[in-house]
């Protein structure tokens, strides 16, 4: 018995020993998730304010160019071949930040072509889906703002917010959690009042074309992350740079013909080349910001993104004059902070959020 004893205090202090090292490790695991938390909603502001930027920048520079002299100019078709274009940059872009970082031109080709799907035809197929896709919303999304000031085809189009998250719960698996719902809620209320406005007097055809570009950036954005899953850096600019050559060679066909038979005009010496420069290049800071957003964090944050946009746009057409703001304008303008402040809430970081099925 005597000698059974030291045996016993010796299996009490190793059990003592596992449980402190069980503690301490869920402990580091807490912490890690903690950290990993701050960073992703850090990250996820800078995110969405890089998005609603360069979307209200952007949609400004293009709804100036259009306007500027529409008895010349006249080429959404041509406006989108042009800015999409500039996504061939991207990949070189990342190469020359990975030199500098040291790494070599096949390393880096090597992690990144994955994206592609690990063949020519399998790569081909994937960029022209998203290049569809990409085409068909953006080109109603210019071709809407002939027909409605950039704050009214933003307000609209943002209700991809409400398709992105439906979508994402289809095919992304997400699991459904009340504060993205009253997100959208909340987004979609946004923007059924600013809709509402009286100072709205939109052509069914442009509401018609903003509503079809929200559902195709929706779908954009969430087979993106379906079909990419979480790209690198690499893999995204990659990608990127092949849609944008992809874009080079096919979208010159329709833009070619759409000029040719006069359903879109341009004169090549009236050309508003600063606003289409200022349109591309930040249109490009928008893609690269969606595509990356994506791949990092979530299609509903960048939907977010694009719904901050709406009252940046709507302050900038007030300042230019084309719309006043109204009560409305002013209530539609805080439901979509709401909705912007339901998705990027860290509620990970807050215990009761956890417990409760929130995070």
């Amino acid at each position: 018995m005597e000698e059974e004893l030291p045996e016993t205090e010796s299996l009490l202090r190793s059990r003592r020993m596992e449980e402190r090292k069980s503690l301490r490790e869920s402990i580091d695991e807490e912490q890690d998730e903690i950290r990993i938390s701050k960073r992703t909603f850090l990250i996820s502001l800078i995110v969405i304010f890089g998005v609603a930027v360069s979307f209200t920048a952007s949609s400004q520079f293009s709804k100036y160019a259009l306007d500027i002299d529409s008895e010349s100019f006249n080429a959404p078709y041509f406006m989108l071949w042009f800015s999409t274009t500039w996504m061939i940059t991207c990949f070189p872009v990342f190469l020359i930040y990975n030199l500098i970082r040291g790494s070599g031109f096949k390393e880096s080709l090597k992690h990144s072509a994955p994206v592609l799907g690990g063949s020519w035809l399998w790569g081909f197929l994937r960029v022209l889906l998203f290049l569809v896709l990409w085409s068909g919303s953006n080109y109603s999304y210019t071709k809407a703002l002939t027909f409605v000031s950039s704050s009214i085809a933003a307000s609209i189009s943002s209700c991809n917010a409400a398709f992105v998250w439906v979508l994402a719960m289809i095919l992304l698996k997400d699991k459904f959690v009340i504060p993205k719902l009253l997100a959208v809620i909340f987004a979609i209320g946004g923007v059924v009042l600013i809709s509402l406005d009286d100072q709205i007097n939109a052509p069914w055809l442009g509401i018609v074309l903003a509503l079809a570009s929200a559902i195709l950036a929706a779908l954009y954005k969430v087979l993106f992350k379906y079909v990419l899953g979480d790209a690198s850096l690499g893999q995204v600019s990659l990608f990127l740079s092949c849609l944008g050559l992809l874009n080079l060679i096919l979208n010159a066909i329709p833009t070619f013909l759409l000029i040719f038979f006069g359903a879109e005009y341009l004169n090549v010496a009236t050309v508003p080349w600063a606003a289409l420069v200022g349109s591309a290049a930040l249109g490009l800071l928008f893609n690269f910001l969606i595509a990356f957003g994506i791949a990092l964090l979530h299609p509903l944050v960048i939907a977010v993104g694009m719904l901050v946009g709406i009252p940046m746009n709507t302050v900038v057409d007030i300042v230019l004059g084309q719309v006043s703001a109204t009560l409305l304008f002013i209530l539609g303008s805080v439901c979509i902070v709401v909705s912007f402040v339901l998705v990027v809430f860290p509620y990970s970081l807050v215990p009761i959020c956890r417990r409760i099925g929130f995070a």
